[in-house]
């Protein structure tokens, strides 16, 4: 039974003759109503994340507002400093989610940000991670920094508060109690999905469930939520569907990943056939264009990393990446516009432009140490290799010339691969130069450079690329590599 309200704590005197409360410190817990229910004046029935009381009355659950006991008030001065300062360096910041521009945007508060993403522009460097909007504090390894999940639980968050407030109002046209319930279970299986994994690189080696039974249940509501959506035709199930395209990036075979992108594409079709009517929807969708950009990304680069020419969206959503994205992916513009060319091409030959494209790729490598200048070196380099790979040129003297070629570019793609730490901030977003060099490798060494990153990618708290590795040690046992 609880405890009367009248009943005193117990208490001892130690060693040093003061008084201590006996038993454990109570430290973080929450309260006992969501915020929803206490304004109702309702019992709430405490299933976190959200209650069922407001699932059933079918308005947003606004959370649990953390309250913090201290048992000793000098203890606690001198113990949460230290606590809070031995994480300061490992989360980024996720600034506002602007509703009127729809942007997801990483800011470091340190540096000011340069004008373009293109040539030797620095990129934005990892800052103190503060929780958006009361959103969960999200638990990621320094390579999930600049992943698409913490950004997706933020916004997820943001339209759950802001439904709460602007529901009845009338504000917002799409905001609707069948949003809410499908952002809340959305934020529900991301969480899920992070909570779930395993963290140490050791479990995941031995671990043979890709998703676990708790986020597979969050799974499944979460695509009745967004079947109800989509049958009334919401512009905020792009924001479900995106989720599930990119963890069809982290789950799906390697570059198969248009089956969400297709869905996302018609549903976009359906209510915007130009950038200005996108521009108008993203002032009530909130991170519209930034959901797009994700999913303009993965369309472009998983067509490089399959070799084809089935791009689904079309060249004027490839406009809306700008310089801030770009800074996200550590991509140079001008290669991400060169990546899209080739992707358009069933093939490289006969077509000069691309040639001069790639030449003018290789003068760009720089010789600069930082994240930002390796990883767009990558891309170069990941560039050149798709513009030889996808040509068909069958003479002697050509075929000869253009195997050397792709050998060196391989060959300085793992170099610069192998000196970046898994810890930057781009390093999830090399999967396709990675792939690329690895289907393409001829030493032991460049196969132990990507048999690397896969790993580094596989122990990043959010599984990815489940069969990459496979395909590239396909290839390698195929050509009689003996790798590491």
């Amino acid at each position: 039974m609880p405890r009367s309200k009248n009943s005193t704590s117990k208490s001892r005197v130690d060693s040093n003759g003061l008084c201590r409360p006996v038993g454990k410190p109570r430290g973080l817990r929450r309260d006992r109503d969501c915020r929803t229910c206490r304004q109702r004046d309702l019992k709430c029935d405490l299933n976190r994340p959200s209650c069922g009381q407001c699932l059933s009355a079918q308005i947003p659950c606004k959370g649990y507002p953390p309250r913090v006991i201290w048992v000793d008030h000098c203890a606690s001065r001198h113990s949460r400093v230290p606590q809070a300062d031995k994480h300061v360096n490992n989360q980024p910041e996720v600034q506002q989610l602007g509703s009127t521009n729809g942007t997801l945007q990483w800011r470091d508060k340190e540096h000011d940000l340069p004008s373009s993403a293109s040539g030797s522009v620095p990129p934005i460097h990892s800052s103190p991670h503060t929780d958006h909007l009361g959103s969960p504090n999200v638990k990621l390894s320094g390579t999930d920094q600049n992943s698409f999940i913490r950004p997706l639980v933020a916004l997820c968050q943001e339209i759950i508060q802001r439904g709460g407030d602007d529901l009845g109002k009338g504000e917002y046209r799409y905001l609707s109690p069948e949003v809410i319930s499908l952002i809340s279970r959305l934020r529900d299986f991301a969480q899920a999905r992070i909570d779930t994994h395993p963290q140490r690189r050791h479990e995941l080696e031995t671990e043979n469930i890709w998703e676990s039974e708790v986020a597979s249940r969050h799974r499944l509501d979460t695509l009745v939520g967004l079947k109800e959506t989509l049958a009334i035709g919401n512009p905020f199930a792009l924001i479900g569907i995106a989720a599930f395209a990119f963890f069809e990036v982290c789950d799906s075979g390697f570059g198969q990943w248009q089956r969400h992108l297709v869905g996302a594409k018609s549903l976009l079709d359906y209510h915007c056939t130009c950038i200005e009517e996108l521009d108008n929807l993203s002032t009530e969708v909130t991170g519209l264009k930034a959901i797009i950009s994700r999913l303009v990304w993965f369309d472009t680069i998983g067509a490089i990393g399959r070799g084809t020419a089935d791009m689904i969206f079309d060249p004027w959503h490839r406009a809306i990446l700008d310089d801030e994205f770009f800074r996200i992916v550590g991509c140079p513009a001008e290669t991400f516009c060169l990546f899209a060319k080739i992707a358009a091409k069933e093939s490289t030959d006969g077509d000069p432009d691309l040639l001069l494209s790639a030449l003018e790729q290789l003068l760009k490598l720089e010789q600069g140490e930082s994240e930002w200048s390796i990883s767009a070196n990558i891309f170069r380099c990941a560039a050149v290799l798709a513009i030889l790979t996808k040509s068909e040129e069958q003479r002697p003297a050509t075929a000869v010339s253009k195997k050397a070629m792709v050998t060196l570019a391989v060959d300085r793609l793992c170099r610069m691969l192998a000196a970046l730490q898994p810890t930057c901030q781009f390093y999830i977003h090399l999967a396709v130069p990675a792939y690329l060099a690895g289907i393409h490798a001829t030493t032991s060494e460049q196969c132990h450079t990507v048999r690397e990153y896969w790993h580094n990618c596989s122990h990043a708290g959010v599984r990815r690329y489940p069969d990459g590795l496979a395909r590239c040690e396909d290839h390698w046992k195929a050509q009689g590599l003996h790798y590491r």
